[in-house]
């Protein structure tokens, strides 16, 4: 019987940049998606340490505190001018960067906040996406934090993310399923699909930079790729080590790259142009724990945050943009 996944030849997209000494940290073992690029820079990080959002500068080796909690978050994101976190007791958080004033701090109720996504709408409104384990994903509106639509789920969710134009929003939870929605503004929040590729529950879904295709993680260990124009999955990749798969993302810009980190330790770099091409890279020894990974906006670094280190990772953008995958090794 022919593998249910997607082969894949060993390549290199990437390669190490620097180590850097900030300790991150997690408050659920499950939710890992700490750490958020800067819109401004490309040297400059932001992660998770305790109750405290910090921004890390790669350049002069510095950090400083932006955003003092009362509790330990359970997720973050940085997009549009904005810092968002949340908390097992259903706490959100919400900073303004360019004004650099707090807009929300509250409680939104239901449980623990699993996931925040910021992203613009198909008329260019900017929304937060706030994944519960009430089986809800409540929509706001930023800056004013108006709740404008409250999605209902058979499931707690754990991750949605909304497509780079705003048309579609995918989500996953606990189950094996992975929940397309149109966004259209005259109809509101449609779901139109369901997949079910996977076996466990997923963790966490993302878009490619053209919002053609999406990917989900699950904890089965596996990533699956789907394709808007088909109701057949794309690629199925999966962990080394058949662990747990936390964190998925893309690559914004000419760079069409797809990274994935493990529970522990490895993370994965695909050619997320034809998905045949991987890179997987041990970061550290075994069971250090992955609090997240992200692309700069430019697509020309990785930063990922694991134990005590934040460390970053040169693409090689020349050669992306050259030819249609990475040098094989």
């Amino acid at each position: 019987m022919p593998s249910p996944y997607t082969q894949t030849e060993e390549a290199e997209f990437i390669r190490p940049a620097g180590s850097y000494i900030q300790p991150t940290t997690i408050q659920h073992w499950q939710l890992r998606d700490l750490v958020s690029s800067s819109e401004n820079s490309s040297s400059e990080v932001y992660c998770v340490n305790g109750e405290k959002v910090v921004l890390y500068d790669t350049a002069t080796s510095h950090s400083r505190v932006v955003q003092q909690l009362n509790y330990q978050p359970t997720s973050m994101t940085v997009a549009h001018g904005f810092l968002a976190t949340g908390g097992t007791k259903s706490e959100l958080d919400v900073f303004s960067l360019t004004e650099g004033t707090t807009i929300c701090k509250n409680y939104v109720g239901g449980n623990v906040n699993n996931a925040l996504h910021i992203g613009k709408d198909s008329s260019g409104e900017l929304r937060l996406f706030l994944s519960n384990n009430d089986k809800t994903v409540k929509v706001f509106s930023l800056p004013s934090m108006t709740v404008i639509a409250t999605l209902t789920f058979p499931v707690a969710i754990n991750y949605a993310s909304l497509s780079p134009d705003g048309n579609f929003l995918v989500a996953v939870g606990d189950s094996n399923q992975t929940y397309l929605y149109s966004a259209g503004q005259s109809s509101g929040y449609q779901r139109i699909r369901t997949f079910s590729e996977a076996s466990d529950s997923g963790m966490c879904c993302a878009w490619n930079s053209s919002g053609m295709c999406f990917a989900s993680a699950s904890q089965d260990g596996s990533v699956c790729v789907w394709d808007l124009r088909s109701t057949k999955v794309l690629a199925k990749l999966q962990t080394q080590d058949k662990t747990a798969c936390r964190v998925v993302k893309f690559s914004s810009g000419l760079t069409d790259l797809m990274a994935f980190s493990e529970h522990y330790s490895k993370f994965h770099v695909v050619d997320a142009r034809t998905f045949a091409y991987e890179q997987v890279v041990n970061a550290g020894g075994a069971d250090r724990d992955i609090s997240g990974l992200c692309f700069t906006p430019n697509g020309s670094k990785v930063y990922l945050a694991i134990g005590d280190s934040l460390q970053s990772y040169d693409v090689d953008q020349t050669s992306r943009r050259s030819f249609p995958d990475g040098n094989i090794i």
